[in-house]
């Protein structure tokens, strides 16, 4: 069954802050994942890149087109994000892109320290 971490973050988040609020992410929707989920926007964040060599997990960046064809999916909503990414919620967005097409959020976007997470997971379809 495919897991999608899905993570937004600012520029002053540090590699702690976004490791801290996966690794919750995963313990409070009780699943692993194997890859982390952003907007293609994130690539070269080095926080993003120390967060995940420190959780031995992938990256995996979505372009806007892909996070936007989830948006009408999404939970949560912030003014802000919508302005900068052209989603309510990237975290959110993120995460149902990363675990496929016809997938559902198991953890709505919580954040934490300048990082928003959320965990998608693929339908049993």
């Amino acid at each position: 069954m495919s897991v999608a971490v899905g993570v937004g973050f600012s520029t002053l988040a540090t590699a702690q802050a976004i490791a801290r609020g996966v690794r919750l992410a995963l313990e409070r929707a009780g699943m692993n994942a194997d890859a982390l989920h952003t907007s293609a926007r994130k690539r070269d964040s080095q926080p993003l890149r120390e967060a995940a060599d420190a959780l031995r997990m992938k990256l995996v960046f979505h372009d806007e087109a892909d996070l936007q064809k989830r948006d009408a999916e999404v939970v949560s909503r912030s003014a802000l994000v919508m302005a900068l990414a052209g989603v309510g919620s990237l975290a959110e967005a993120a995460a149902l892109a990363g675990a496929g097409e016809n997938s559902r959020l198991i953890l709505e976007k919580f954040s934490l320290n300048g990082v928003s997470c959320a965990v998608a997971i693929a339908s049993e379809l």
